[in-house]
């Protein structure tokens, strides 16, 4: 992430430039409480932490953005790999495949988790401090089967300042996205449907153009689905899924 001086005092134009080649390397923490309630069953409350480390390496970079490969691991899981595309504000406008795990494996998992660049998203003029923009546009995602999501909210650059003897930029940001997917499960397969919304801190470090750090807050209500395998009769049992998940994003290389 490119950050140059803006043309005006106090000012600066976050713009997704990068290198090819160009490596870097986020640890994530994050603690999920999940809520399940399905038919006349009791409610099954579960709360899971867990570490994840993801390594961001730019495959090619040009006028209308970048394409990035992203390994994730998380702790004893196998290894996931994404090849994500970012325009040059790095809006995240595609994800298009997935290998090691299948994306429903990723469970609770947003995308401020794993990819901390695209928890905020600035314009591309020069920004001051107060200034707030809209986030809207559709995200392609192939790697969970062909299908297009938008995520719609609003950034707003919330300070120029110095943390820990560095420059920083501090952005929040809202935002709501659609979920619709269907995934195994014991016995069936299981369809959810919804809404989550995150709220997102990001800090952007103005030495060396990298997103250092993201503190994310996911949460929401989906309606839930358990289906009979496929081809075999039986009734769908309904439900709902209620997700809250936080998560604290640092770069350490």
């Amino acid at each position: 992430m490119v950050v140059l001086p803006g043309c005006a005092p106090e000012t600066v134009r976050i713009s997704y430039r990068p290198v090819v080649g160009h490596a870097a390397v986020y640890r994530t923490s994050v603690r999920a409480v999940t809520v399940t309630s399905v038919g006349d069953e009791a409610p099954r409350r579960r709360v899971a932490t867990s570490v994840l480390t993801a390594r961001h390496r730019v495959l090619e970079s040009g006028p209308d953005g970048a394409l990035v490969e992203v390994q994730l691991h998380q702790q004893a899981a196998a290894r996931a790999t994404f090849v994500v595309r970012f325009d040059r504000t790095g809006l995240l406008r595609e994800v298009r495949r997935t290998e090691g795990i299948p994306a429903e494996a990723l469970g609770d998992l947003g995308v401020s988790e794993i990819l901390p660049a695209a928890a905020a998203v600035p314009p591309r003029r020069p920004l001051a401090p107060g200034d707030n923009w809209a986030i809207g546009a559709p995200v392609r995602v192939v790697a969970a089967g062909p299908g297009t999501a938008r995520r719609v909210g609003r950034g707003r650059l919330v300070a120029l300042a110095v943390a820990e003897g560095r420059p920083v930029a501090r952005v929040d940001s809202s935002y709501r996205l659609p979920v619709r997917r269907t995934a195994a499960d014991t016995g069936g397969r299981l369809a959810l449907e919804g809404t989550l919304a995150t709220r997102a801190r990001v800090a952007y470090d103005l030495d060396d153009d990298e997103v250092s750090t993201v503190d994310a807050r996911t949460s929401g209500r989906l309606t839930l689905t358990l289906l009979p395998p496929a081809g075999v009769p039986g009734v769908a049992v309904p439900g709902t899924l209620d997700v809250e998940v936080s998560s604290s994003s640092r770069r350490v290389g």
